[in-house]
């Protein structure tokens, strides 16, 4: 493959930051998984302890200095959420890096796009979620691993800065995984280099040391989440449905990863630049079986390994497969593009008839025309500025990825600009929670047995309301209405709702009598 020019660097390097850092803020959480990590971070805040909490803690201290730092323009979990989009940015130089490491320069466009033409990374990326970190962390390691096959000293930094970061995630789990990558693939003899040996055993010595400090600085609550972060292991899922969610998590990647292996299969042996992706891609499917921060999590990490092997495969890819792929992607995307536009037009617009209703019906209280002009203008310009580009795509090995990644961004665009406050208005917890305030005196305190992610944002949005250990009047309950009792005292109900896309998380507002 050819390297980049200027010109064609200073495009990539400007789709990547638009991917990366557009809508990530003004929203409210639409996931549990999100609110659970904001619970951690607001952990963080009221103990000053990075171990105190379940969240990844070095996530949650890059969330709160980005925040910190965001303070003056957003709050506190648009300036948290931001961190996530520049952990992906940094996962995308370091797996183009090690494309070029292992596989000679060119390589590290085709790496960097086919990872951001993956279907599964695009919400993961955008939410506050340590996996685009996780991800960082193990693109990072390949790339250490690849300069400490020839030089000590850059491979221990590496290595040392990896194995560091991956200990700060899961624990030992994802320092037991880094590890076994490094040393199976020790295995094969290009492999077994004397500065790879040293580098490794410093930056073990290293990481033990880093660990250890961390265990004396912060004592038994270190220790805690060393221990709790092997429950990690009580987690399993079944691998019917982890290959069903990798099927469409790792498109367009994984048919790329899998030719790149069959197209080398007879001479697997000798293509030694293919053993430490092989290694990593085998053990992180076998580790994806414990979750991550969210359902698919564990699968993101597989991503870095893949697309590596992605650019490794589109050398080799017959013109006719490649002209497949690339415009099996145009069709996808202008479907999916004249998708949102008819879809934005039935709920702004109220045209077709049907479609409105069918959204009206899912998100009930959402006020049509709440899409901003600028906004408006955004997306236009987006969707005119693809269509345009698709006719001036080169002729060049990375096409097909190259129209996938693209894709992916207008997608992420429209979607954010054109659904932002239905989503929020369907998936947020900030509508539901301040119906409930309304029927709240001005000075009641309330208490709540709810789900975790629910308590969070309670936490969150009402914290001058919600004591979770208090002695309150008002207690917020899960489930649909009934007659209840608290300690002998009747219950009278004062509200009952849930967020729309949620109908099924009921949740029950009452009032203890007196008495």
């Amino acid at each position: 493959m050819h390297p980049l020019n200027r010109k064609q660097l200073i495009w990539l390097g400007l789709l990547l930051v638009v991917w990366a850092l557009y809508g990530l803020t003004g929203r409210d959480a639409w996931k549990a998984d999100e609110a659970i990590v904001l619970n951690g971070l607001l952990d963080w805040h009221a103990q000053a302890d990075l171990f105190a909490n379940g969240s990844a803690p070095i996530y949650t201290l890059a969330a709160d200095l980005s925040a910190a730092y965001l303070a003056p323009w957003f709050d506190l979990q648009d300036g948290a959420r931001v961190v996530s989009g520049l952990f992906a940015l940094l996962a995308f130089l370091f797996t183009g890096l090690a494309a070029r490491s292992l596989f000679g320069p060119g390589h590290e466009a085709a790496a960097v796009l086919a990872l951001v033409g993956c279907l599964g990374l695009m919400l993961r990326a955008h939410a506050l979620l340590p996996e685009t970190a996780m991800l960082m962390g193990y693109a990072l390691l390949l790339l250490g691993l690849s300069e400490a096959r020839e030089s000590f000293m850059r491979g221990t930094l590496i290595l040392s800065a990896a194995l560091i970061c991956l200990a700060l995630f899961r624990g030992w789990l994802d320092l037991a995984a880094g590890l076994l990558i490094v040393l199976v693939s020790m295995l094969s003899r290009e492999w077994r280099t004397r500065s790879l040996r040293q580098a490794l055993l410093a930056a073990v010595a290293i990481t033990l040391l880093v660990i250890a400090l961390l265990e004396a600085l912060y004592a038994a609550s270190a220790f805690s989440w060393w221990r709790m972060s092997l429950g990690f292991i009580n987690n399993l899922r079944g691998t019917g449905a982890l290959l069903a969610d990798l099927a469409w998590v790792a498109w367009p990647v994984w048919p790329l990863a899998l030719w790149a292996v069959w197209h080398d299969h007879r001479r697997l042996a000798r293509e030694f630049t293919l053993h430490p992706v092989l290694v990593a891609s085998v053990v992180l499917l076998l580790w994806a079986h414990w979750p991550a921060y969210s359902r698919e999590g564990g699968l993101v990490l597989l991503l870095a390994p893949l697309s590596l092997l992605a650019a490794k495969g589109l050398v080799s890819l017959k013109r006719g497969a490649a002209q497949a792929l690339y415009w099996f992607g145009v069709l996808t995307f202008v479907f999916f593009a004249l998708l949102f536009w008819v879809y934005y037009l039935a709920i702004d617009w109220g045209w077709p008839s049907k479609a409105a209703a069918h959204m009206a019906r899912l998100t009930p209280n959402y006020a049509p025309g709440s899409v901003g002009a600028t906004t408006l203008i955004i997306a236009g310009v987006a969707t005119l500025f693809w269509l345009v580009a698709i006719p001036l795509f080169p002729r060049a090995k990375v096409r097909p990825v190259l129209v996938w990644a693209t894709g992916m961004t207008l997608s992420w665009i429209l979607m954010f600009s054109l659904y932002r406050d239905w989503a929020d208005a369907g998936w947020g917890y900030r509508p539901m929670l301040h119906a409930m305030a309304a029927q709240l005196p001005g000075d009641a305190c309330l208490h709540a047995q709810v789900a975790p992610d629910v308590a969070a944002m309670l936490r969150y949005h009402l914290p001058e309301r919600y004591r979770p250990g208090g002695s309150c009047a008002y207690w917020l309950v899960t489930g649909a209405p009934a007659l209840l009792e608290l300690d002998g005292k009747p219950l009278r109900l004062l509200w009952s709702g849930a967020r729309p896309r949620q109908k099924r998380d009921v949740y029950s507002l009452y009032a203890v009598a007196p008495g």
